[in-house]
């Protein structure tokens, strides 16, 4: 009897621990992000940036610890690397090339990407299809040339790229391709049969643990760890859900459909051990919405806050740190614009923002500290966000 309750009692931990999360989108929309019991202190980290411009609130950033790294991929195509006290460390940039005499030079590169496990910065070129890998010291010291062309990627602990390569592709119906490091395709994952718009973007987290996955126009986020690709949340827009028949229909249609209906985009997704980060955009012909979600791994509870989409100052969270910090690149002068427009319902916590803030022009990193009442939930007694019925991908995916 012991031996069964044992067993027992494993099999329904690792249910849990490989559960689905689904995460409804609540209509009438969740509570102001800045008006939120999210947030218990907000601090500031300006960027040493001598040349007003060159960094922008728009750009992508990555983190690795205290290591900060911001791609300009407007006008130097160069990676900015700052450290915890806000110091350049140094620039990263791939020296322009010449492949043909015939050819413009190579200057610039499309996307990049934080590996973590081998403290590199990686940087992929359109125009030679090669990815190039630094130490954080901005020494080259590798590259890799790839068979397909991807919207995004990223290196996981086993040293293996995992490319996306977005929604109809023309190269490939797989939307994830594996590959070693001599960028030999291992595998092709996740088909997609569709004649939908092209739909690419930044798709991609990893930590120690796994890598998180997730695409732009999907409802669902995924989990890859080894070789497993698991449905770990799935997102329920209800009435702006993607129509059945998007897949079915040519681009130009495709895109008029989502666009008179509205639509949801996933644009990012961070975690820690206690917590799971999404930042969503709803988009339509009439309006834009913005969305900070909070999944508590703890407590299994999701917290849905919006934010002003007229001001924007916050965007998407770039980074969460095992301390419950939520890290943000924002515009000075944007965030003056919240704190001054009478909108919203400015907290104490902000209350000394307005005046530091005003010191700078460049953009600066706001640290959000997600507050100590979200982390101590206990567990609930039934599981509202766990379905085992959860159908994953529709007919078109295979």
């Amino acid at each position: 009897m012991r031996a069964v309750i044992l067993i027992i009692g494993f099999l329904i931990a690792t249910k849990l621990l490989f559960a689905q999360v689904n995460i409804d989108i609540p209509q009438p929309y969740g509570e102001n992000f800045i008006e939120s019991e999210l947030i218990e202190s907000v601090s500031i980290l300006p960027l040493d940036i001598e040349k007003y411009g060159l960094i922008t609130a728009d750009m992508e950033m990555k983190v690795d610890g205290n290591d900060y790294f911001i791609l300009d991929n407007k006008k130097t195509q160069c990676v900015y690397h700052f450290n915890a006290e806000g110091k350049l460390v140094n620039t990263i940039c791939i020296e322009k090339e010449k492949a043909d005499e015939n050819l413009p030079d190579l200057n610039n590169p499309a996307w990049y990407s934080l590996n973590p496990y081998k403290k590199h910065i990686e940087l992929y070129r359109f125009e030679n299809s090669t990815i190039y890998r630094h130490n954080y010291d901005g020494e080259l010291v590798g590259k890799t040339r790839l068979e397909s062309t991807p919207s995004d990627f990223i290196r996981d602990k086993n040293g293996l790229y995992w490319l996306y390569t977005g929604w109809n592709n023309s190269e490939t119906q797989f939307r994830l391709i594996k590959a070693n490091e001599a960028g030999n395709v291992v595998s092709r994952e996740l088909r997609l049969v569709t004649k939908c718009t092209p739909t690419e973007g930044f798709s991609f987290f990893a930590n120690p643990q796994r890598i998180l996955f997730w695409e732009i126009l999907n409802n669902e986020v995924y989990a890859i760890e080894g070789n497993s690709i698991k449905t770990l949340y799935q997102f329920n827009f209800g009435s702006h859900n993607l129509p059945r028949d998007y897949h079915t229909s040519r681009q130009e249609e495709s895109f008029t459909i989502i666009n008179q209906n509205g639509y949801y985009g996933i644009k990012k997704v961070i975690e820690n051990e206690n917590f799971t980060y999404f930042f969503l955009n709803y988009t339509s012909m009439e309006q834009r919405e913005m969305f900070h979600v909070l999944h508590n791994k703890k407590s299994n509870e999701v917290k849905v806050y919006t934010e002003n989409s007229s001001i924007a100052a916050f965007d998407k969270a770039q980074y969460l740190t095992n301390d419950n910090e939520l890290i943000f690149l924002v515009s000075p002068r944007q965030v003056r614009r919240l704190l001054s427009s009478g909108t919203d319902f400015i907290p104490a916590s902000f209350a000394d923002l307005t005046d530091e803030i005003s010191n700078y022009r460049n953009p600066v990193l706001l640290k959000i500290k997600i507050s100590d009442s979200l982390q101590q939930n206990e567990a609930p007694a039934e599981d509202y966000y766990f379905d085992e019925s959860g159908g994953g991908d529709n007919e078109y995916f295979d």
